[in-house]
């Protein structure tokens, strides 16, 4: 029998990215070959976003590509997996009859059965509960440089947030265990992991559905203990469970960034409360001022949605004078896509697409001038630097990330030397200049 060459493209957010490495684990573990060159697949997976409209659509042009290829015999098979199929299963099969296997967000353990019935002609359809979540003695096929990696804690969500719909495409709220976590975590190492990067829809929520209480202090004390990682770095930290407990854990911590990634949403009461978000702007306001104080010369990294349905000019107005008096970081700015299945696709008040569009142009720049300021207080500082990408047309410019850089979302620090350098070391940096969001420096 031939070999049957099996290739990825991987969209959505990280969580997903981990999924996809799960799924080539097992991919491998099937005798299946891998390849990285889509145009080399026998078979291709395509790993969807469900979430919101772009995300949508990207996941549709990408399969509208994938299906070209395989009208003009380029292809044998293209399966479809994930969070698209988990919220459109039947939609997707009526409308792209040609695709040859569709795989929900929590049927991955049978990807080596679909690629055999794939391989054999046959089309194939599974979509049950959602969510698939992986433990340590599941194989992973590394989707990112070695050095850094993403560690899944958790999976789905038990928040009610009325523009989300993620607890259906994810399902209920699941934490793994920590012993799992930190052999996982050694492993990844052993792989050449320097920086681990903590990822779930809502990592302080971690341990409450088996403890009752969070458990990501316990965790981040257990990973302390993993040899030769150097930087843990927190993703997605829920602003209504971020407690005292863990703040001080990050604090005292030599291991983890000082970086929260904070989503907020918005700091209008009267949004805040549309939302479902739990928290009024008294208490985030707070909770800003506690981590500052807390965690000194901690990067704030947060994101906002401007059009929720009932947004005033004087609700936005509000949002922009938050963000100049707290002057984030860094910080994300999203148009609000009304997502049917959603409580918020029903609200009166929708506002129209230009206005949204408008409100996401002036907190952007707004933001952009921020970016500039809280740049320059870097100016002349040294910071370690993880180094990642040599420059293809200049080899004496190099890119890299602070401990203010979480990997795809923040900025970067380029790299002017002549030394000898390599990517996926750490190295002192002096900031010789600053742009919008890039910080400019030399070893």
């Amino acid at each position: 029998m031939k070999e049957i060459r099996v290739g990825i493209v991987s969209l959505g957010c990280s969580k997903t990215l981990v999924d996809s490495e799960v799924i080539l684990g097992k991919v491998r573990g099937a005798h299946f070959s891998i390849t990285q060159d889509i145009g080399k697949s026998d078979v291709v997976l395509l790993n969807t976003c469900g979430f919101i409209r772009d995300a949508k659509q990207e996941s549709i042009d990408a399969l509208l590509k994938l299906l070209e290829l395989k009208k003009k015999k380029k292809l044998l098979g293209v399966v479809v997996v994930g969070c698209l199929v988990q919220r459109y299963a039947e939609e997707l099969q009526k409308e792209f009859p040609e695709v040859d296997a569709f795989l929900g967000s929590g049927d991955y353990m049978r990807i080596a059965e679909v690629l055999k019935k794939v391989t054999d002609g046959q089309k194939f359809v599974s979509v049950h509960k959602a969510g698939y979540l992986a433990g340590a003695d599941e194989a992973r096929v590394s989707l990112t440089p070695l050095h850094t990696r993403y560690l899944k804690i958790s999976e789905g969500c038990d928040h009610a947030c009325s523009f989300c719909v993620i607890p259906k495409l994810r399902g209920r709220y699941r934490s793994r265990h920590i012993a799992d976590l930190v052999r996982e975590a050694k492993q990844l190492a052993d792989e050449g992991a320097k920086e681990l990067v903590v990822i779930g829809q809502d990592i302080t929520r971690f341990g409450w559905d088996y403890a009752g209480k969070s458990l990501l202090p316990q965790l981040l004390e257990a990973l302390e203990t993993v040899r030769d990682v150097k930087w843990v770095r927190l993703l997605y930290t829920y602003p209504s469970t971020l407690t005292d407990e863990i703040i001080r854990a990050i604090a005292k911590s030599k291991q983890i960034c000082r970086y929260i990634d904070l989503p907020l949403q918005h700091i209008s009461d009267k949004i805040l409360k549309a939302m479902r978000r739990g928290s009024t702007k008294k208490q985030i306001v707070e909770l800003i001022r506690k981590l500052r104080a807390m965690i000194p010369g901690v990067v704030i990294r947060t994101s906002f949605i401007v059009g929720f349905p009932g947004e005033t000019e004087e609700d936005f107005e509000e949002l922009l004078a938050f963000m100049r008096e707290t002057k984030f970081e860094c910080l994300g700015i999203f148009r609000y896509s009304q997502e049917e299945g959603s409580a918020a696709a029903e609200f009166p008040g929708q506002v129209p697409e230009k206005i949204k569009e408008e409100r996401y142009h002036r907190a952007m720049q707004l933001q952009q001038e921020i970016a500039r300021e809280v740049n320059r207080r870097y100016l002349g500082k040294e910071l370690r630097v993880l180094v990642e990408t040599q420059n293809g047309k200049d080899p004496g410019l190099w890119t890299g990330r602070s401990f203010m850089d979480a990997p795809e979302v923040d900025g970067s620090v380029l790299i002017r030397t002549t030394k000898e350098i390599m990517a996926g070391k750490f190295y002192t940096v002096k900031i010789t200049d600053t742009q919008d969001y890039d910080l400019v420096g030399e070893i």
